[in-house]
């Protein structure tokens, strides 16, 4: 799976993985179908509840079926605006992207902000929902079945376009991405408490570095999370340059080796915040 390497705020670089294509597909059918409730659900409110009729626009009681027209394209505005206001509420995610763990982020990693999202969302007619809203949209003047017909039609070719891209551009990007400086990453997977900022010491620990008050819960979650993954992939390079940053930022100066020093400060962060 391809990857980009991102610069923390502590000036070391990560990997981040890039999401799937097909946990983006995925990730997509589930927001498809969430929108697919919501919009059998309000057809049925004006048909059964408000009894709307949406064919029968000549009938004499046309004042009140423009009214309820109008209602009812009002009320689809949630699901037309679905991965904006999802996006700008939940970080990065929509419903789906929630449960495949993937989330939209700038290119280069940081956290995307009003205008890509809407960027993003204003490319998605020609990327996927061109058929979909088609279908929406068109209903009342098309009819059910051959609405369905041409705006399923539309869905399929326009989801092909956005799986090319995905598929073939170096950041994983569909064309909404590549215009909005965005792409999709993968996040980590769930850890245990030990993958927390939070690290055991006992009882009598003595701290050896007062200066790591100069850190951040924030400092302390990157620290951490870099040194894990350089420790998995024994990357000791990286828990050099680590290292370095730690002892400039805290103005120290340390003989230890960088896991052990690193460590330390870890286990230092913990104790003084703990005694606060």
């Amino acid at each position: 799976m391809k990857a980009i390497s991102i610069r923390t705020p502590m000036n070391v670089s990560v990997q981040a993985k890039f999401a799937s294509p097909g946990s983006r597909v995925l990730s997509f059918l589930i927001d498809l179908f969430i929108i697919f409730i919501y919009f059998r659900a309000i057809v049925f409110l004006f048909d059964r509840v408000l009894n709307y009729h949406f064919y029968d626009l000549g009938s004499e009681a046309y004042d009140i079926n423009m009214f309820y027209g109008t209602l009812f394209t009002i009320t689809l505005f949630p699901a037309f605006f679905y991965s904006l206001w999802t996006e700008m509420l939940f970080n990065g995610q929509t419903i789906g992207k929630m449960v495949t763990g993937i989330r939209v982020v700038k290119i280069n990693g940081y956290k995307a902000g009003f205008s890509e999202y809407f960027t993003r969302w204003a490319f998605r007619l020609i990327d996927f929902w061109t058929g979909f809203f088609l279908i929406l949209f068109m209903i009342p003047i098309l009819g059910e079945i051959t609405a369905l017909v041409v705006g399923g039609v539309m869905l399929l070719a326009s989801g092909l376009v956005a799986l090319i891209f995905v598929a073939q551009t170096k950041n994983s990007q569909r064309l909404g991405d590549v215009v909005a400086g965005t792409t999709v990453l993968k996040l980590k997977e769930k850890h245990s408490i030990d993958s927390t900022i939070l690290v055991e010491i006992e009882e009598d620990y003595v701290p050896r570095f007062p200066q790591v008050k100069l850190l951040t819960d924030k400092d302390a979650r990157i620290i951490k999370d870099t040194f894990l993954i350089a420790k998995k992939k024994r990357d000791y390079a990286t828990m050099r340059r680590l290292k370095r940053k730690l002892e400039t930022v805290m103005d120290v100066q340390s003989d230890m080796r960088a896991q052990e020093f690193i460590e330390t400060v870890m286990k230092d962060f913990n104790y003084y915040t703990q005694k606060l």
